[in-house]
C-alpha cells in the first residue's frame, strides 16, 4: 500500500513539473526532469498500473495547463458546461499520458531493444496524434512548446516541428533515469544523448548568428484595439464605437507608410461584401492611404457562415478573401454534428460556421497568407500555404475570450514555431493580446501585451526559400509514429508467443 502511495505521489510529482514548464509559470529548463519520477516509477510496472500511473501524471499536468478552459466567455454559455468542457478536454489529453506509460511499459517488460529512445519515439508519436484526433486535433500542450524562449534548442524545428524538439527533451530524461537506475548502457546512453544535444545546440547557434534583414523589405502596422468581447457581442450598439476607435488608429499608423496595416480576427462583425453600411465606413477609412488593409470579418452566403480574412486596396475594393478551414471545435463548429444531431440540442450556442476550402495566399503588397486565430497552432495547416508561395504569415486572433493571462501566452508561444518551421516573419494581430512581429529565428523582435490598446509597426524582409518542414512537414514525428506502431506489435507479439522470439 505505501508503495502505491509513494508511486502516485512521484506520477503527480511528474504531472506538477510538466505544468510548470509552460506559460505562465516559464520554467522551460524542469522540461528536462520533469518525467523522470513517473519514468522510475514505472519501471518493472505491469501494463495496467503503468497505465493508470501515466493518466495520473497527465490528469494533473492537462488540468492545471488548460485549467483557463473553465474560465473562458462564450456568449450565453453556462458555467457548468465550461467546467465539462475543461474536465473532458483535461481526461482526453491525460489518456495519451497513459498509453504512453503503458507503451513503454510493455518495451521494457519484454525487453525490446530500444531502452534509450522508446519513451521518445513513443512520446512524439502520441503527440502527433494527439494533434490530430479527437475532433481535429488538440496540441495544447505539446511538450516541445515549453521552449519556445530557449531559441539556441529549437532552431531543429525546422527539420522536425515542434516535435523534434519534444523527442530531444524526453531523450534528456529517460538518459537521466538510466543513470539514477544504474542501468547497464547508462554511460553508453548518456554519450548518444550528450552527442545528440550538441550537435542540435551547434545547428542552434549557426542559425541565431545568421541575419534575418536579408531579402525584400516591408513595413507593417498592427492595430490591438483592446476592445472587450462585450462590445463585440452588442455590435449592433457599439459598431459606431468600434469603427472610430479602428479609424483613429489606423490613421496613426498610416502615418508611417507601411505597406500593410492589419487588423485582428472579427475587427467588425459585418460582411465588408455584403453590409452597405460597412463598405462605406471601410472606404472612408482607407481613402487617402498608401496601404493595404488587412480585417477579419464574417463572409456569408446563402447557406454558409464563414470566419473570415478580406484584404482591401486604398480605394476600398476587396482584393481577395480568406476563409478559415480549421474550426475551433464547439465554438464555431460542432464535431460530427451530422451522425450525432443531439449534439446541437446540449450546445445549442455553438457557432455554425463553414469551413473554408481554399487555401488562399495574398498577393499585396507582396505574398502572404493570414491564419485566422486557432490555426497559427498547426504546423502542417501552416506550411501548406507556405508551400503555395507565401513569404511571410499573419495570424489575427481575438483572445478576448479568455480571462487569464496564462491562455493568451500559451497560444503565442505556438507563433515562434511556424516562424522557425518555414523561416518566415510571422506577424500576430491580437484584439485584446498578444501582438507581436517575429523574425524567422524565432525572435519576437516586436510585442504588444495583453490588455492594452495601441500600434506596432515594423521592418520585415520576405524569403521564398522553402525549409525542409515547409517541403515535408511533419515526417520526423510520422517516422517515430511508424517505428513506435512496429515495436508495440512486435512486443505484443513476444508476449503472445515468448517462446518464438526466445530460442
Amino acid at each position: 500500500m505505501i508503495q502505491i502511495i509513494l508511486h502516485s505521489l512521484s506520477a503527480i510529482l511528474s504531472g506538477l513539473l510538466l505544468s510548470t514548464t509552460f506559460p505562465s509559470f516559464n520554467m522551460e529548463p524542469v522540461a528536462f526532469i520533469a518525467l523522470v519520477p513517473l519514468l522510475s516509477v514505472i519501471r518493472g510496472q505491469n501494463i495496467s498500473r503503468s497505465f493508470m500511473l501515466g493518466l495520473i501524471t497527465g490528469v494533473v499536468f492537462f488540468g492545471i495547463l488548460l485549467f483557463w478552459i473553465a474560465g473562458i466567455r462564450l456568449y450565453q454559455v453556462p458555467q457548468w458546461l465550461l467546467i465539462m468542457g475543461w474536465i473532458f478536454a483535461t481526461i482526453a489529453s491525460a489518456l495519451f499520458v497513459g498509453i504512453f506509460a503503458a507503451c513503454v511499459s510493455m518495451l521494457e517488460i519484454h525487453r525490446t531493444r530500444v531502452s534509450l529512445l522508446a519513451p521518445a519515439i513513443i512520446w512524439t508519436a502520441l503527440e502527433l496524434i494527439r494533434s490530430y484526433f479527437p475532433m481535429d486535433g488538440f496540441p495544447w500542450g505539446i511538450l516541445g512548446y515549453s521552449q519556445y524562449q530557449n531559441l539556441i534548442l529549437i532552431q531543429i524545428a525546422e527539420f522536425t516541428g515542434v516535435f523534434g524538439v519534444s523527442f530531444l527533451i524526453v531523450l534528456i530524461n529517460t538518459t537521466i533515469v538510466g543513470i539514477i537506475s544504474r542501468t547497464k548502457s547508462r554511460w553508453y546512453d548518456t554519450g548518444i544523448t550528450v552527442v545528440v544535444v550538441i550537435l542540435c545546440l551547434a545547428w542552434g547557434n549557426t542559425k541565431l548568428q545568421e541575419n534575418s534583414a536579408t531579402g525584400k523589405p516591408l513595413t507593417v502596422a498592427v492595430i490591438q484595439t483592446n476592445i472587450g468581447i462585450d462590445q463585440s457581442w452588442e455590435w449592433e450598439t457599439t459598431r459606431e464605437k468600434i469603427l472610430f476607435m479602428l479609424n483613429r488608429l489606423t490613421k496613426k499608423a498610416a502615418k508611417s507608410n507601411p505597406d500593410l496595416i492589419i487588423w485582428t480576427e472579427t475587427a467588425i462583425l459585418s460582411s465588408p461584401e455584403t453590409s452597405l453600411w460597412t463598405k462605406r465606413r471601410l472606404s472612408s477609412i482607407v481613402m487617402g492611404l498608401n496601404s493595404y488593409l488587412l480585417i477579419g470579418a464574417p463572409h456569408m452566403t446563402d447557406t454558409d457562415y464563414y470566419n473570415s480574412a478580406f484584404l482591401i486596396s486604398n480605394k476600398g475594393r476587396i482584393i481577395d478573401r480568406y476563409d478559415k478551414i480549421h474550426l475551433v471545435p464547439f465554438g464555431e463548429m460542432i464535431p460530427v454534428e451530422e451522425l450525432f444531431p443531439i449534439l446541437r440540442r446540449i450546445f445549442p450556442q455553438a457557432g455554425m460556421y463553414t469551413h473554408g476550402k481554399r487555401y488562399t495566399v495574398f498577393n499585396k503588397p507582396d505574398k502572404f497568407c493570414t491564419l485566422i486565430c486557432y490555426e497559427g497552432i498547426f504546423g502542417d495547416l501552416t506550411r501548406r500555404f507556405i508551400k503555395k508561395g507565401a513569404k511571410f504569415m499573419v495570424n489575427i486572433t481575438n483572445d478576448a475570450w479568455t480571462r487569464t493571462r496564462a491562455s493568451y501566452y500559451q497560444h503565442f508561444s505556438m507563433a515562434v514555431f511556424r516562424s522557425i518551421e518555414n523561416r518566415r516573419y510571422f506577424i500576430r494581430a491580437g484584439n485584446t493580446g498578444i501582438s507581436a512581429i517575429i523574425n524567422p529565428s524565432g525572435r519576437i523582435e516586436h510585442l504588444l501585451d495583453v490588455g492594452k490598446e495601441g500600434i506596432i509597426d515594423g521592418h520585415i524582409f520576405l524569403n521564398n526559400r522553402l525549409t525542409f518542414y515547409s517541403r515535408f512537414g511533419d515526417v520526423f514525428a510520422c517516422f517515430c509514429l511508424i517505428m513506435g506502431i512496429i515495436a508495440t506489435i512486435l512486443s505484443f507479439a513476444i508476449k503472445i508467443n515468448p517462446r518464438r522470439f526466445h530460442r
